[in-house]
Parts: structure tokens; C-alpha cells; sequence
């Protein structure tokens, strides 16, 4: 009986479609599912400025709830990352740390969390995106204007791109990675490169200080602008069809450069607080309607990510480098859920599901 009235319903559909096509407004699009949740995070650790072995790797178990500190060194007999640790990815079994302080990436499997790989720069490096399509990794190269290419099947430096000055933040989208282009406040510019050729497609102007970038929910680019002194802050959001700026939000103050969307497409960024080099609070952006809620989460925050299977909403305090930092987990609604201590500089957080 299930069938056939399945069959009925198919016809109908049918006969209508041949004399009236279904309008796309009708069509129903199913929403998009939530990645699975997150089974810990990992937080690298910058370290003193200057500390040769400052650099630390923790991690937070979430299914037992319990935090772990020094986890590469005990891994690794004692052996240290290295200093200032600026970025930390995982992909495919393995963890990427990247620090600027010594000049080196270092590769582990993240299910031992023991050394693969480690290759020293000889430049500052600072960002680093892979695009796993193509088995590559680009690098900043933050005082060199320009960004490395890396061959992740042979692990060596392939190419160098020139950008603008004192690169930072990037995203792959495509075919395309997109470079800001810092200056520290004095560049506003993002490098558009095509990364098939590695050349430079489109170079665009959006706001001082471009340093942060993440993806939309609908798959457009956003990329958060610092300002400077004479400057607020700026959100940009850019069409990757068509590398137009679509929209621009201002900010009634200078921003962080950190910035991150949760699964309910809502974006955070942090803002700064005054007298403060060490970031502030959280603001939230409805990226539909437009509105900025300031001071969403109130604090001095350096860094900031969303765990999008449960909406929670992570961020670093590093305690102006004084003491050991701290990691604050919220609700989406603001609410504070936990809080532990980090250890010195808190900086990035990743999550392995």
C-alpha cells in the first residue's frame, strides 16, 4: 500500500512537471548536517617572545574531560616544538605546528603525537593553509612579502609567490587562495592566487589592517580588517565567483584579526581593549541582517574558534604573558560552560573529531 501511494505521488509530480515546470523556490533544499563532535582540542602554546623552547602543546580530552600539558615534549623524549607557535592545523591523521620564533614546521601523527617531519625557513614564517586537493601548503613569509609554496609529497619549498606586505591570514577556497595582506595596519589589500598556475589572479582593496579570513556559510569569503590608528575595524565579505566585494560592516572600534563562524552561521571576531595588545572582547556578527552585537562575551581574548558540532564557542586569555594562561568555553548564547589553565601564551585551538 506504501508503495503504491509512493508511485501516485511520483506521477503526480510527473504530470505536473511536464506542463508546469516546479518553480525553485519550491524545491526543498535539505539543511546542511553538522559535523560530528569534537573528541579534543588541541591548544598550541606561543611561549615567552624570545623563549628558544617556549613553544608548548596541550590538549583537552572531551570525552573524559581532562586537560594535558606538554604533550610533544612527553611524546617526543623531552624534545620542544620550539619558539612562538603561530599556527596549528590537523588533517588526515596529522598535526601541523608552525612556529615563527625558530623557523620551523613541525609534522606528528596525531595519534602518538610523535615527529614525522620538521623543516626549518629562512624567513619568518607565520600563516600556513593546506590545500589537500593538491598535496600543497603555502606559508606566509611575514617580513619577506611574499608566500612559500611547499610540495607536501616531497616536502619541499616549490615556489614563492609575492603578496602584499606583512601576509597573515589565508583560506583556500577552490581553486583560488586568498592572501591578507596586513601591513600591520598600513597594507588593506588581499592577494587573490590561482593555485593551480601559483599566480597572481586579482589583487583587492578592503579595509587597513586585513588579517583574518574564514568561509561563510554560503560559501562566500569574509575577512576581518584590524584598522589602525586613525581606523576602526572593517568586515568585508567577498563573492569568490566573482572576487567582487559584496558587502562591508564597519566596527566601532579596531579589531584583533581573529575571526571564526559557528554552524548557525553566526560570525565572531574580537575586538580590542583599550591599552591592551593582547586582543578583548567577542563580538557577534549576523552575517543575513548585517547587526554587529558588541561586547557579545566581555574580556581581553587573543584568540578565538567554534567547535560547529556543538556551537560552543572557545577563546584564549593570555594573561598579558605574565603567568600561565587560560581557555574559556561559552554557550552560544554567551553563557560561560568551562574554563582551565593553559600554559604560557595560549594561542591556537584546534579540534579533532
Amino acid at each position: 500500500m506504501k508503495k503504491f501511494f509512493y508511485l501516485l505521488l511520483v506521477a503526480f509530480i510527473y504530470l505536473g512537471c511536464k506542463d508546469e515546470p516546479v518553480s525553485t523556490s519550491e524545491i526543498y533544499v535539505p539543511p546542511p548536517t553538522p559535523p560530528p563532535p569534537a573528541k579534543v582540542v588541541y591548544i598550541l602554546n606561543e611561549g615567552n617572545f624570545g623563549d628558544p623552547f617556549g613553544a608548548r602543546l596541550m590538549k583537552y580530552n572531551i570525552t573524559d574531560d581532562t586537560v594535558y600539558y606538554n604533550v610533544f615534549e612527553s611524546a617526543n623524549g623531552g624534545i620542544h616544538l620550539g619558539s612562538t607557535g603561530d599556527d596549528l592545523q590537523y588533517l588526515r591523521g596529522r598535526l601541523y605546528a608552525l612556529m615563527s620564533g625558530s623557523m620551523n614546521l613541525v609534522v606528528m601523527r596525531e595519534s602518538d603525537l610523535k615527529v614525522t617531519q620538521t623543516f626549518y625557513f629562512s624567513s619568518t614564517p607565520h600563516d600556513r593553509v593546506i590545500d589537500s586537493n593538491r598535496s600543497k601548503a603555502y606559508i606566509t613569509r611575514l617580513f619577506s612579502n611574499s608566500i612559500y609554496v611547499m610540495n607536501l609529497a616531497g616536502f619541499v619549498l616549490s615556489d614563492s609567490i609575492d603578496v602584499g606586505t606583512n601576509p597573515q591570514g589565508m583560506l583556500v577556497v577552490d581553486s583560488q587562495l586568498y592572501v591578507c595582506n596586513s601591513g600591520y595596519g598600513a597594507d588593506s589589500t588581499v592577494t587573490v592566487i590561482d593555485v593551480n598556475a601559483d599566480t597572481v589572479k586579482t589583487t583587492l582593496r578592503v579595509g587597513y589592517g586585513p588579517s583574518g579570513i574564514t568561509a561563510l556559510k554560503n560559501g562566500k569569503v569574509i575577512i576581518s580588517c584590524t584598522g589602525n590608528a586613525t581606523s576602526f575595524g572593517r568586515l568585508v565579505i567577498i563573492n569568490p565567483s566573482t572576487n567582487t566585494i559584496e558587502d562591508t560592516i564597519d566596527v566601532a572600534e579596531n579589531l584583533f584579526g581573529s575571526i571564526t563562524v559557528g554552524f548557525d552561521g553566526s560570525v565572531y571576531v574580537l575586538g580590542v581593549t583599550a591599552g591592551s595588545y593582547y586582543g578583548g572582547p567577542v563580538h557577534r556578527l549576523n552575517p543575513d541582517t548585517k547587526v554587529v552585537t558588541m561586547n557579545f562575551i566581555a574580556g581581553t581574548y587573543y584568540n578565538i574558534a567554534v567547535d560547529q558540532a556543538e556551537d560552543e564557542i572557545y577563546v584564549t586569555d593570555v594573561k598579558q604573558f605574565n603567568a600561565d594562561g587560560e581557555v574559556q568555553i561559552y554557550k552560544k548564547d554567551g553563557t560561560l560552560k568551562k574554563l582551565f589553565t593553559a600554559q604560557m601564551g595560549p594561542s591556537v585551538i584546534v579540534f579533532k573529531r
